[in-house]
């Protein structure tokens, strides 16, 4: 009985831990791929933003907080028959920083 106890205490202990320690930063990255997919699902096909941002919070560097901020309010607009963002012109990134490999690349 004692063992079972040590064993729950320890995993809500990790899990508890592991759920309340997310960054401002990180916070803002996951509204931001929210943002995006629900924008992304409006393409109706299965290639959506979802895959090439799999990895994309798991490092956030801080200076990326204000861009996500901005990024994630921005409107969803077709662009060429395709729904996207529209946060290329509007949100800059900070200086010498990348916070999404996909702004470069497809917007």
């Amino acid at each position: 009985m004692h063992k079972f106890f040590l064993v729950t205490a320890f995993a809500f202990a990790a899990a508890f831990t592991l759920g309340a320690c997310t960054t401002p930063e990180v916070e803002s990255c996951e509204q931001f791929k929210e943002a995006r997919a629900t924008c992304d699902a409006k393409n109706g096909s299965d290639t959506s933003s979802e895959d090439k941002d799999a990895n994309l919070c798991d490092n956030v560097d801080a200076e990326c907080k204000e861009f996500y901020d901005c990024a994630r309010q921005q409107e969803c607009v077709e662009v060429g028959g395709v729904f996207r963002l529209d946060y290329a012109k509007i949100c800059t990134m900070p200086e010498g920083k990348e916070c999404t490999e996909i702004a470069a690349s497809s917007e």
